[in-house]
């Protein structure tokens, strides 16, 4: 790869970092803050609600995003995105300074609909600004800062949080609080006016349904002209349904079985963001500018491993946090893959619809995991949670090695 590619890459990860940052900065201030303005029998209503909000429009929406990276430039739906960032943030600021629930969720539910409107275009974006040649490196980069952006944007919340910055209606801590949100959404926005790549033509002709529907039937049959992609997509939904799971569930075993506070809680969280962007990283490295398939079982077999231990011979706090964070590393290690094989294989501008249908499929996957969740954790305990999650793991790891092109062979 050239140093005027590697030089290209700068402004797309660091905007794409700086918008996850302040996503999940907002995100769980609600969950930390907004909580402490209701009853406390409220306070999973509230959580519950604005995990709702932010997912609701990947659903609702997944077509018109798709539409969009096919038809227009990939770099204006990014800046124009980064621009609406601004005044979102500003409704949310609104809603801390007013101490509303209700303005505070409109927030989320904004900010949800910005993140679903431009992610294709953020990842349909990587392929121009490297050509094929560096989508393994290109995705795991930005899967890495992704992650890490989650880390920091959780971690200085929950900071936020427990030194207790919202304290009045006009204090100036939320003020400080405000000004944070808006200056990662304004520094996010100028920086996204420096990604200037070399894009295919847009093309507007094809007829796209925005009913998200008909759009999953849709893509679905046109993905079976690629072999293995459909496999693919529901590798990535399935890998960010376990995701899901585990967060929901190393919170509760945290504190219901191995009797942790929130802040050793939250350090093992941090943990495990950082297992899985090393994981993504060093997967887009190693690839080497090429498909490495083979990569995908292994890293599903590594997570069977750790998880089922834990379901097993439930361990003690320190193995617990080793295997919890080495899953996440070989999460990283089974994602990748399937990303970069998205980018290499699907052409020209058909890539963002494919993306928005990657979309679609993975936030439903994720609501089924809340369900899964609920459902075993209800009836049985967080162990056996991890005995679900090493379930799906292994049939989705067997389908991978069966179904996806090359998952079973290693390649120099």
């Amino acid at each position: 790869m050239s140093n005027t590619k590697k030089a290209n890459w700068l402004p797309l990860f660091i905007t794409n970092f700086l918008g996850v940052l302040n996503d999940n900065y907002l995100k769980y201030l609600v969950f930390f803050i907004s909580t402490t303005w209701m009853m406390k029998e409220k306070e999973s209503i509230v959580i519950m609600l604005a995990s709702a909000l932010f997912v609701i429009p990947y659903i609702a929406f997944s077509p018109i995003a798709g539409k969009l990276a096919r038809d227009h430039s990939k770099a204006k739906i990014i800046q124009r995105a980064k621009l609406f960032e601004i005044p979102i943030m500003a409704i949310a600021s609104l809603g801390f300074i007013m101490q509303s629930v209700t303005i505070t969720m409109f927030g989320i539910f904004l900010m949800g609909l910005q993140s679903c409107l431009f992610s294709p275009a953020k990842y349909g974006i990587i392929r121009d600004i490297g050509g094929k040649e560096g989508i393994p490196f290109g995705t795991g980069a930005m899967e890495m800062l992704t992650f890490m952006g989650v880390l920091i944007g959780t971690y200085i919340a929950g900071v936020t949080s427990d030194i207790s910055l919202i304290e009045s209606l006009t204090g100036y801590r939320t003020i400080i609080v405000c000004c944070a949100l808006l200056f990662f959404a304004v520094l996010g926005w100028l920086l996204s006016l420096k990604i200037a790549p070399k894009e295919t033509v847009p093309d507007d002709e094809e007829n796209t349904t925005l009913n998200p529907i008909l759009f999953l039937i849709r893509s679905y049959k046109w993905s079976r002209q690629i072999k293995g992609l459909n496999i693919v997509i529901i590798g990535l939904a399935t890998f960010w349904a376990i995701g899901s799971l585990l967060q929901m569930n190393i919170t509760v075993h945290c504190r219901n079985v191995l009797n942790l506070s929130d802040t050793a809680t939250s350090t093992i969280m941090a943990l495990v963001a950082i297992g899985i962007g090393l994981g993504c990283y060093i997967t887009g490295v190693i690839s080497n500018k090429q498909l490495k398939m083979y990569l995908v079982p292994i890293g599903g077999i590594g997570m069977l491993v750790c998880v089922s231990y834990i379901f097993v011979f439930n361990p003690s706090t320190v193995l617990f946090t080793i295997l919890i964070v080495l899953t996440a590393f070989f999460a990283g290690i089974f994602k990748i893959p399937l990303n970069a094989f998205i980018q290499n294989k699907v052409e020209g501008r058909k890539l963002g619809l494919i993306l928005a249908y990657n979309n679609l499929m993975l936030f439903t996957f994720i609501l089924l995991s809340a369900g899964i969740f609920g459902l075993v954790e209800t009836y049985a305990n967080s162990l056996m949670v991890f005995g679900a999650v090493a379930a799906i793991t292994i049939v989705i790891t067997i389908v991978a090695f069966l179904r996806i092109p090359g998952a079973g062979k290693v390649k120099a």
